[in-house]
């Protein structure tokens, strides 16, 4: 008889914050996950939960370790958010102004009035870019790349609609900041040299040679678990609507990337993660997740004013028209509802991934995974949403003293 293989589980966590180790744990031995993960959270300025597990290639065993990086997709827009409002906080750029104002050529063909804010919040009309299929050599070319898009039509009229721009975002706002940047860097490059490398972050956009043998290797979500997620989540498959639909908004974008694949499993490819795309390709760890949405809320990257703008969504909840349900968009930022209802910014990720930061409870939470999920984003995401409800449970019993030093395991 085969003997089954232990699932290797580690890190550190609080006293007060145990139970999340143990549903941690859970989400590996019932099976919720097939392949590694890693959690942290920070409250106050300090981590009390850090773990990680399973396998960074499930394939031959190789275990998720301490400083293991994989693929956060869309909580790349987080970072590009960051990296804006930091541009904003400097007086270089308003959300309110029209990208034409630094990129003339952009403004043909009924995109004259196209302001920042709207490429941020989605807003913009460039959910995919018709008719494109992008070869390796026009996104490695910020002037092809730039041609191709002075020369888009949007597909509604800007500013009358929400759809998310899932991968156009990336496009779209790595143009922009480089020709706001006065360096003329890209949103990898400025992250790079002004954030990462100061501040010990472990997250990178594009050039990343250096770092894939620390990289998780991506695995699809198996049919089994598909079942499992939508007995759960029933919602998962009026999403499927959305997603799925041939002549819908999200499969007209997966044209503009097709020659590098149909599913997000391309990502494994180093090729395409070394085109910094500051929308869907970033790597990192969820610590450094964690550790640089700390920078914003205790004022190390950005002032009181520009945090201020940017901590609490300011309009309305809008129906999303690529996702498929409402959602809060604005600045670069998804905006969620605590279980507590508290304000939280960041950004969710395709297959799983997930950054937080509640201002109000000063709580930052971060995830990833290397296992593709279903829906895998906003609320729908069952191992997240399970590690999140217990760390807001054991919020609650924190006393007014000290947090005492976290407590180390190793299994």
């Amino acid at each position: 008889m085969k003997q089954k293989r232990e699932i290797p589980i580690h890190g550190t966590t609080d006293n007060i914050f145990s139970e999340v180790r143990d549903s941690f744990r859970r989400n590996f031995t019932e099976g919720w996950e097939k392949a590694g993960a890693s959690f942290c959270v920070i409250h106050k300025g300090k981590v009390i939960v850090d773990l990680w597990g399973g396998y960074a290639d499930r394939e031959c065993f190789k275990e998720w370790k301490e400083d293991t990086i994989s693929t956060i997709f869309s909580c790349t827009k987080s970072v590009t958010a960051i990296c804006f409002a930091i541009l904003v906080d400097r007086g270089q750029l308003d959300y309110s102004d029209k990208v034409i104002k630094y990129w003339p050529e952009f403004g043909q063909n009924g995109k004259q009035d196209i302001t920042v804010e709207m490429v941020l919040s989605h807003t913009a009309g460039l959910p995919y870019f018709p008719g494109v299929t992008f070869t390796e050599d026009e996104l490695v070319d910020n002037n092809k790349l730039s041609y191709i898009i002075e020369n888009l039509k949007p597909v509604y009229t800007p500013g009358t609609r929400t759809a998310y721009h899932a991968l156009t975002f990336g496009w779209l706002t790595d143009q922009i900041f480089r020709r706001v940047d006065s360096a003329h860097r890209t949103v990898g490059q400025f992250f790079k040299e002004e954030i990462a490398t100061k501040h010990y972050i472990d997250i990178h956009i594009g050039e990343c040679a250096s770092e894939e043998n620390r990289l998780a290797r991506l695995f699809k979500c198996p049919p089994t678990l598909v079942s499992r997620e939508v007995a759960y989540d029933r919602s998962i498959l009026k999403l499927a609507r959305y997603f799925y639909n041939p002549r819908g908004y999200f499969s007209a974008a997966r044209r503009n990337l097709s020659l590098y694949g149909t599913d997000f499993t391309m990502f494994n490819n180093s090729d395409l993660r070394a085109v910094g795309q500051p929308a869907v390709n970033g790597i990192g760890s969820a610590r450094a997740m964690a550790q640089l949405h700390q920078l914003v809320l205790d004022g190390t990257l950005l002032s009181k004013d520009t945090f201020e703008k940017i901590k609490y969504p300011r309009n309305m909840t809008a129906f999303d028209h690529m996702i498929g349900e409402p959602q809060n968009k604005e600045h670069g930022f998804t905006y969620f509802k605590s279980p507590l209802k508290t304000w939280q910014f960041g950004h969710p990720g395709v297959g799983g991934q997930m950054v937080r930061a509640d201002v109000d409870n000063e709580l930052i939470v971060a995830y990833l995974t290397n296992g593709m999920k279903t829906a895998g984003c906003e609320d729908h995401i069952f191992t997240f949403n399970r590690l999140q409800r217990k760390v807001y449970e054991c919020l609650k019993r924190i006393p007014k003293f000290e947090l005492p030093p976290p407590e180390e395991i190793d299994e």
